[in-house]
């Protein structure tokens, strides 16, 4: 088993710790060439395993790695073999041989390359032993390269949360960015042309005869690595999606840390949902302006283009857009956010909650997944149904709450969908279906009422929650009119699609 911790660091922030660490002088430095194997239908990604041959100049090792309900914590097979094609005699124990269809390996071919320069040493941390190394170099397929630049610490010795107290020590050297993209990922990104595209949630894998404590350890470990994909993707490029996804994963981690509940409780929980709740704010107006602009302004701007007003009301939308980027780039790069994540994945993986001895933490935290599963799934239901009979009576605010529970459904059915097969997994998919019907008419509500605030804002009309002054414009007060008038058209199509999925899901059977 592999436990380690990865880092992506900007070229400055490398060369500081290349220094501070005497990591060339006090370790060693190594050229590796890597060459990763699967089959032409990728029977290996898409099992979560990893294979590739390493020459480090003195040797050839073949590993075999295989991913796991943590997000620190992989299967590891090694072995040192003579060529550098994949030799399935030397995989002993490991699920290679069981993932392939052709079980002699010979579908196996070259998929991608790495090639790095790597600094190690190993450094004594407490009572543990934590190596350290620094790999610059490439990751390589069908003639496209993209850079690695990153810092990983494996764990040799000791509890793994030596490697946190280590990371909490190196981030006063520079920006470490958490990544739980592994080079296995890298290379087949760069092979499907996605090396920097918006990453959307992926679901659990668990364990039939999954704990609870496990069942939410592979659940924050997907959202969190959610966040840290596209907060990567953001950093370099200003995509919607990305911050879509971002706001997203960060949502599924509060959902998976409410559904969890007293399991949960330590000094820690309170602090990690403010943090997970600030970053989704910091992202908030960038989302809706997004949204706004894509959904509202375009469709309604193109029917229009002579109405007085409507090109300053788009300028004036962009630079709202470029600034509210500003702050979510701004609110990435910030050491709040380094924090945040780092101090996330250590919770989940080490916090008090993981070890407590009150009687009660320990039988919820042990209890089969599937049952708690159960109970989760039916309360939320029961709430949903119970809070949506008056649908069209309620309130804007009220309606809004009512699509949170749904879409927290959502996430939940989703943490738990592997825990279902047969018919149970044939209901999930009726289920959710019918969840995302409801949920998108009451998010095309909520976008018509935020929307309208939004605009009213930018035009004068509202006063800015920033406390920004805006002097009223009635030329664009009235374009905004015009543009929020054509998108209100769609709100009884919007409503009546809610009201159906919402019969239909009173009727539906449960999965669980």
């Amino acid at each position: 088993m592999e436990t380690e911790l990865k880092f992506e660091v900007d070229p400055a922030t490398a060369d500081r710790l290349l220094e501070e660490l005497a990591l060339a002088t006090e370790g060693e430095e190594l050229i590796l060439k890597s060459i990763y194997y699967d089959t032409a239908k990728s029977e290996l990604r898409g099992q979560g395993i990893a294979l590739r041959v390493r020459d480090d100049g003195k040797r050839r090792i073949q590993t075999v790695k295989q991913s796991t309900h943590s997000a620190i914590a992989r299967g590891e097979w090694e072995a040192e073999v003579k060529g550098l094609t994949p030799d399935l005699a030397a995989t002993g124990d490991s699920p290679l041989v069981k993932a392939l269809s052709v079980k002699d390996g010979s579908a196996l071919k070259p998929a991608f390359e790495v090639t790095v320069e790597r600094a190690r040493r190993d450094i004594t941390v407490g009572d543990g032993v934590v190596e350290v190394a620094l790999d610059r170099g490439a990751v390589s397929a069908d003639g496209y390269g993209s850079p690695i630049c990153e810092l990983e610490l494996e764990l040799k010795s000791g509890a793994p949360a030596l490697l946190f107290e280590l990371a909490r020590t190196l981030s006063a050297s520079g920006p470490l960015e958490l990544s739980f993209l592994t080079k296995a990922e890298r290379g087949y990104a760069l092979m499907d042309g996605a090396a920097l595209s918006p990453a959307r949630a992926k679901r659990p894998v668990l364990a039939r005869k999954a704990t609870a404590g496990q069942a939410f350890q592979a659940i924050g470990a997907s959202a969190l690595a959610q966040i840290t994909a596209n907060a990567r993707v953001l950093r370099t490029a200003r995509r919607p999606e990305a911050i879509h996804q971002l706001r997203v994963g960060a949502r599924r981690l509060r959902t998976a840390i409410g559904l969890f509940g007293p399991m949960l409780a330590d000094e820690r929980r309170g602090a990690i949902k403010a943090e997970l709740k600030w970053i989704t704010g910091e992202l908030e107006d960038a989302r809706n302006i997004d949204v706004f602009i894509a959904e509202t302004f375009r469709p309604a701007a193109a029917g229009r283009p002579q109405t007085p007003g409507l090109a300053a009301l788009g300028a004036g939308l962009l630079r709202a857009q470029t600034e509210a980027y500003d702050r979510a780039e701004a609110a990435l790069r910030s050491p709040r956010f380094g924090a945040l994540t780092l101090e996330t994945a250590a919770w989940i993986e080490t916090g008090a909650w993981t070890a407590s001895l009150d009687p009660a933490l320990a039988e919820a935290r042990e209890q089969p997944a599937a049952k708690l599963a159960a109970k989760v799934l039916g309360k939320h239901l029961h709430k949903i149904l119970k809070d949506g009979r008056d649908l069209e009576a309620l309130s804007p605010e009220n309606r809004h709450h009512v699509r949170i529970r749904a879409k927290k459904l959502r996430y939940a059915g989703d943490f738990f969908a592997s825990l279902y097969g047969g018919a149970a997994a044939k209901r999930h998919k009726v289920m959710a279906a019918l969840l995302g019907d409801f949920q998108d008419g009451l998010g095309l509500l909520n976008d018509i009422t935020v929307g309208a605030g939004l605009i009213a804002r930018l035009v004068g009309a509202a006063p800015d929650p920033s406390g920004a002054k805006r002097k009223p414009d009635p030329a664009q007060a009235f374009a905004a009119g015009q543009i929020c008038a054509s998108r209100e058209t769609e709100a009884p199509a919007a409503m009546t699609g809610s009201l159906a999925a919402y019969k239909k899901l009173a009727k539906a059977k449960p999965y669980w």
